[in-house]
């Protein structure tokens, strides 16, 4: 029986079973039993703790992976985060750049209206300029649409006047110097500082010209004015009007040193203007002034000389001048208008 026994338990193997553990004596203490019990508690806690340590080893190696991918995304998102600034800022030094256009082409829009601006308001003011000096010395009279520089003048004359910036006529002059320019006597009336002091003036000087006057010939046209001012006045204007002209120029009135007017008048004045006592003084008594080529004669405010009591010497000073009647191209008589 005994060898069948074994045969058996050679062909197989049988697990590995533990021993039985001899009872322990009834005298000995509870600790033992305890130890044995521990003992056999032990081996059967390996196997969880080696799979536990597997779980946690592929937890740890999962969390690696999990923290590797989690870093990556990290930094996908800082990356995007960064081009998004770039980005921004892109777009913002763009916006800047164009706001910075956007200025400039305001403050250039608003330059040019400033400079138009001011363009039309120098313009505006030059207008107003040439207007009143158009109109200056024109008074009340009223302008025409007749030029200066359409008068058949000399250009010595027509730059004058343009330098003295006259470009229209007045009625007076319109009416008056078309028929002067031609020789013809002219009585006009107009109103005070309606512009008749060019209505002669031009004429006489054109006449003065054509003749070819100089000094050694004397005087060739004679202005006689009712006051000192209104004498000294039309002197300034002639001075104006002959200043590219080769003719001489002067005055006589009442209150003036009569010797150095004798010493003028001697050398030769061709366009004297003066005051009706004064004039008769140097006619009758000043031997160098020479009047025989008297070629026009005129009286300006002719109604004032009267009303001042210088009708007498009007009388004298025509008594003087019947020799040069013959020679006498023009006489311009003028008179206050006030209507």
């Amino acid at each position: 029986m005994c060898p069948a026994a074994a045969t058996m338990s050679s062909g197989k193997p049988s697990k590995k079973r533990k021993q039985p553990v001899p009872a322990p004596p009834e005298s000995d203490s509870e600790s033992e039993e305890s130890v044995y019990d521990t003992a056999s508690d032990n081996d059967d806690e390996e196997m969880p703790q080696e799979e536990m340590a597997s779980d946690v080893e592929e937890e740890e190696g999962g969390d690696e992976g999990s923290e590797e991918e989690e870093e990556d995304d990290e930094e996908g998102e800082e990356e995007e985060d960064e081009e998004e600034e770039e980005r921004a800022q892109a777009q913002e030094q763009e916006e800047g750049i164009e706001s910075e256009d956007e200025e400039e082409v305001k403050e250039t829009g608003k330059k040019e209206k400033r400079d138009k601006k001011k363009k039309e308001e120098k313009k505006e003011k030059e207008e107003k300029k040439k207007e009143k000096k158009t109109k200056k010395g024109e008074g009340s009279g009223i302008l025409t649409n007749k030029l200066f520089s359409e008068l058949p003048i000399s250009e010595l004359t027509a730059n004058a006047i343009k330098e003295m910036n006259y470009t229209h006529l007045t009625q007076i002059q319109a009416r008056s110097i078309p028929h002067l320019l031609e020789g013809k006597d002219v009585m006009g009336a107009a109103k005070t500082g309606s512009g008749k002091t060019l209505a002669f003036l031009i004429p006489a000087i054109e006449l003065l010209y054509h003749l070819h006057f100089s000094s050694r010939n004397g005087t060739g046209v004679i202005v006689v004015c009712p006051t000192r001012e209104l004498a000294i006045q039309t002197y300034n204007v002639a001075k104006e009007l002959m200043k590219h002209h080769s003719q001489t120029l002067g005055y006589v009135i009442g209150g003036n040193n009569r010797r150095s007017e004798a010493d003028q008048l001697a050398k030769g004045v061709n366009l004297l203007v003066a005051t009706p006592g004064r004039l008769l003084d140097h006619l009758q008594n000043t031997k160098g002034f020479i009047y025989k080529r008297l070629k026009c004669l005129v009286i300006d405010e002719a109604d004032r000389i009267l009303e001042q009591n210088f009708e007498e010497d009007m009388k004298q000073i025509f008594k003087r001048l019947p020799q040069v009647y013959g020679h006498l191209k023009m006489l311009i008589l003028y008179v206050q208008c006030t209507l």
